[in-house]
Parts: C-alpha cells; sequence; structure tokens
C-alpha cells in the first residue's frame, strides 16, 4: 500500500479497496465507486485488458483477475461502512451487473425507491446513468452491441439509513464528450467529470470527505476540486500504480 499526497486533505492510495476503506469508517459523506465489474470474463474491451473482481464467490469467472482477490460484494460492505449515517453511495454499473448490484442493495441495504409516505429508511434509492451525445445531439453508438447499443453507462444511488441530504439534480445526466480516451492519458477509460460535479454540489457540503474506491483517472475526485477548490476532501485509491500516474496526467490538465 503506498499513499500519496495530492494536497492538504487529498490523496490517492494504491492499495486494495476493501482494506483501505476499513480506515475510515462512518467518514464519508459520498463514496464513489466504479469496479471492474461489467460482466464475467470482461477481459478485453474497447482494445483494453482490465483487471476484473467476481461479483461474489459464486457470480463471476475463473477470467476474474484482480491482483487483490476482493470480490465486489466485499467492496460494497466496505463502502457501507465507510458512509456516515444518511450518506450516498453513487455506483458506476453496467448491463450486467444492475441486476446483481440492484438484488444486493435492497436485501442488504433495503429498498428507498418505495414511497417516502412509507418508508423512512436506507438502501437503494435511484437509477440513473450517464448518456453521451454526438455532435448532433443523438445518443452515441459508441457502445456498440448486436442487441442495442447503451450509449454510455448506468449510476446507481443508495443511501445509508435514512437521509437529510436531498438534491433535485437528475439521476441522469447528459453529457457531449465521448468515454474513451485512451492516447490522451495513457489509461483505459476516462469517464467524464460533469455528472460528478453536479452530483457533488447535491449531495456535499465543503470540507466533508469523499472516497472513491477503484478510482481509475477518479472524475469523481477531479469534480471536488472544480466545486469546492481548496476545500475539497477525497481519498481515491486503486490497485494499480499505472492508475495513479493516469490521474496525476489528467488533473494537470483538466484542472
Amino acid at each position: 500500500m503506498q499513499t500519496h499526497e495530492i494536497k492538504n486533505g487529498c490523496e490517492y492510495v494504491v492499495g486494495d479497496a476493501s482494506e483501505v476503506l476499513e480506515e475510515y469508517r462512518e467518514a464519508a459523506a459520498v463514496t464513489f465507486l466504479d469496479d471492474a465489474w461489467a460482466s464475467p470474463q470482461r477481459v478485453k474491451r474497447l482494445e483494453a485488458i482490465y483487471d476484473t473482481h467476481p461479483f461474489n464467490e459464486r457470480i463471476g469467472s475463473q477470467n476474474d483477475s484482480a491482483p487483490d482477490e476482493s470480490t465486489s460484494v466485499e467492496i460494497l460492505d466496505a463502502c457501507y461502512d465507510s458512509l456516515t449515517e444518511g450518506g450516498w453511495l453513487v455506483s458506476d454499473a453496467q448491463d450486467w451487473v444492475a441486476p446483481h448490484l440492484l438484488n444486493y442493495l435492497v436485501r442488504k441495504w433495503g429498498d428507498a425507491s418505495q414511497s417516502h409516505e412509507n418508508y423512512e429508511g436506507g438502501g437503494y434509492r435511484k437509477l440513473g446513468g450517464v448518456t453521451f451525445l454526438c455532435e448532433n445531439g443523438e445518443p452515441s453508438d459508441q457502445t456498440k452491441g448486436t442487441f442495442l447499443t447503451r450509449g454510455g453507462y448506468l449510476v446507481i444511488f443508495a443511501h445509508k439509513g435514512p437521509t437529510d441530504r436531498k438534491t433535485d439534480v437528475p439521476a441522469r445526466q447528459l453529457v457531449r464528450q465521448k468515454c474513451i480516451q485512451n492516447d490522451k492519458y495513457d489509461w483505459m477509460s476516462i469517464k467524464p467529470i460533469e455528472p460528478y460535479v453536479n452530483w457533488i454540489e447535491g449531495l456535499v457540503d465543503p470540507g466533508e470527505l469523499i472516497l472513491v474506491p477503484c478510482a481509475g483517472t477518479a472524475p469523481a475526485a477531479l469534480a471536488a476540486e472544480r466545486v469546492f477548490g481548496d476545500d475539497a476532501r477525497y481519498v481515491c485509491i486503486d490497485n494499480n500504480e499505472q492508475a495513479f500516474e493516469a490521474f496525476k496526467r489528467r488533473r494537470e490538465n483538466e484542472l
């Protein structure tokens, strides 16, 4: 495990997400998760090689290759423990993992998508996402497939217990930007910053901690710096030193 100080209150840790999150129990206002879990055997996609976690001990693949040997469920449990009461999980997802993730959140965290008049607890709250738009305003067909085109990625929102963190920021965001920019930062997939700016403005106050496990180039952390400047506080975590190097290049370029 190696900790890189970005600036006062902001760090990037190269290490196991589950282990690092244990150091931040009940500390984060929001945890932004982007685990490489899109599907079993996602070894190559868009000419990128991903280390992937099995979802749990039963669901996954022998080709899942993350060096830390964690499962996605173990990381989710660590995310729950990292949140303050009322804190939010904002988790990127894809088609394969979404039903597994939603089912797990409803069973373990609760179902906050019920009518607010009848339910005051926590759990899964909203299914959102990011849609990439072409220059003509149409959804991107970049994520081509035989059975429809995704045009972006899903984002799942949940909170720990009852919450006073409320916002009317849309769970679905539109972005005029392609996702993949391998040549720019020498990293696999680069997600846009703008949606995370909007969600942070809605859910986080200045000086509050956000955690970014499985960070990659960490758009949520960069969004926090855009929103709060010197009052931003974040800890990014990734098991790949190259992810940190890509984050540094992106931060220098985009901030």
